[in-house]
């Protein structure tokens, strides 16, 4: 078990908050956050008092330090991509928005559906990537490491097809075809779910 995942454990069995826990022994409540997030590991010192606080060895709590900071620099670069991705499609909308209200008038009233189509490429496209920081982590899931790229091209493939269809309907809804657009929409969404349920079924044996 991760450090992570074993602290949270220890934690709930003891029946106390992240911010109990820093202050019996002595620390920032965020760097708590920080090791269940499995974004940071306690030094020695803070190690020793964890193991002490929740009495188990040092062993018991972190068995592998190495592994354990190759997770952590992991997990770091999913929450840098995440921060990234986030930035960029937020700035992608603000950039629709401004591109169809002030010049393109018939995309007015689809700028919605473009902006969510947009975040829907770009996390698809994060997914294929192998990340599947949008949804959860593969480690605190049920899929194994070695099915970890082949879950995130398939997720990530159906959620970029849902983000397609939904920015080609917005255009074709734009253009005066509501019916068109409705189908357009309809279908690669349900093409995408397809790609996205067989995934989660297949991969990381049901939906959570």
């Amino acid at each position: 078990m991760e450090f992570s995942q074993k602290l949270k454990e220890l934690r709930s069995k003891k029946g106390v908050s992240q911010a109990k826990v820093a202050a019996d022994i002595h620390i920032s409540r965020s760097a708590v956050a920080k090791w269940e997030n499995g974004l940071g590991l306690p030094n020695d010192e803070s190690l020793k008092l964890l193991a002490d606080y929740f009495s188990v060895t040092i062993d018991e709590l972190i068995s592998n330090k190495s592994n354990e900071e190759i997770l952590v620099s992991k997990n770091k670069t999913i929450d840098q991509q995440k921060k990234v991705i986030i930035g960029f499609a937020a700035g992608c909308a603000i950039g629709l928005f401004i591109l169809g209200f002030i010049f393109i008038e018939p995309l007015r009233d689809s700028l919605t559906q473009l902006g969510i189509g947009v975040i829907c490429v770009l996390f698809g496209i994060f997914n294929m990537c192998g990340n599947i920081g949008s949804i959860h982590w593969y480690n605190r899931r049920k899929v194994t490491k070695e099915n970890q790229k082949v879950y995130c091209m398939f997720v990530g493939l159906g959620t970029l097809i849902v983000g397609a269809a939904i920015i080609v309907g917005a255009v074709i809804q734009a253009l005066g075809n509501i019916t068109a657009s409705g189908w357009v929409i309809g279908i690669g969404v349900l093409i995408g779910l397809v790609f996205i349920l067989y995934a989660q079924f297949k991969y990381n044996r049901g939906l959570f």
